[in-house]
């Protein structure tokens, strides 16, 4: 079946006429340059999601990941000096699943403080700070008409996809395993940047539903149909 467009009456749409500093999130871990600097960069990470109040719940088991494999990272930088080449693949291993983890860590943070973005600031990431002035028409955002999950054909992997939608800034999957019906049920998968890329990863296998919803300014808007897909 087709998408539906939604189409919103002018008196509903409020005209917005902003200057308004936005932060994000740098993604400058991805190519930190030498092992030393990402190792420092990871270790102010660690202190900083430590000591940051006010972290989202649904951050929780990133964060624990994370601040395992740094201080892994930290006692095998070390080992590796000396040359082993078994050591510094580890290392180099390491580096990697850190990487995975600082984008999703990143994604989730930006999502839940939308509203309070100086929050981020404390977190260690290096932050940017854009200039926007505007004048625009402000849609409220609505729930994904063509959001969709296909098995990735790898064990405990799924591949989301939907289209975005104007002033949605990250993207939520929910998923549940049990009653799509019971809302206790459902419970946070991972907040995406790109809404026609969302990889899920270590997902238990059987039959799962997924639902997603957009996130904006504002904060989030509704939910998505359900689907359902068997993960293998």
């Amino acid at each position: 079946m087709a998408a539906k467009f939604v189409n919103f009456s002018s008196r509903n749409n409020t005209e917005v006429k902003e200057v308004s500093m936005l932060r994000r999130i740098k993604r400058d871990f991805r190519q930190m340059g030498s092992p030393a600097k990402f190792l420092a960069f990871g270790k102010k990470v660690k202190h900083g999601l430590t000591d940051t109040p006010n972290l989202p719940d649904s951050i929780a088991a990133l964060r624990q990941q994370f601040l395992e494999k740094v201080d892994r990272l930290d006692t095998t930088y070390h080992l590796a000096l000396d040359g082993g080449r078994s050591v510094i693949r580890e290392r180099e291993k390491l580096s990697q699943e850190l990487v995975v983890l600082l984008d999703q860590i990143a994604s989730v943070l930006e999502a839940a403080f939308i509203l309070n973005p100086d929050a981020l600031l404390t977190t260690g990431f290096t932050v940017t700070q854009e200039r926007r002035s505007s004048s625009r028409v402000k849609l409220p955002l609505v729930a994904p008409l063509d959001f969709n999950v296909a098995n990735a054909g790898e064990r405990g992997r799924a591949l989301a996809t939907a289209s975005t939608f104007p002033g949605a800034l990250v993207h939520e999957i929910h998923i549940n395993q049990k009653d799509p019906t019971v809302e206790d049920d459902w419970f946070h998968k991972a907040i995406f940047p790109d809404s026609q890329n969302m990889v899920m990863e270590s997902i238990a296998a059987g039959n799962t539903y997924f639902r997603m919803r957009h996130h904006g300014q504002d904060g989030p808007g509704p939910w998505s149909g359900v689907l359902s897909t068997t993960i293998s």
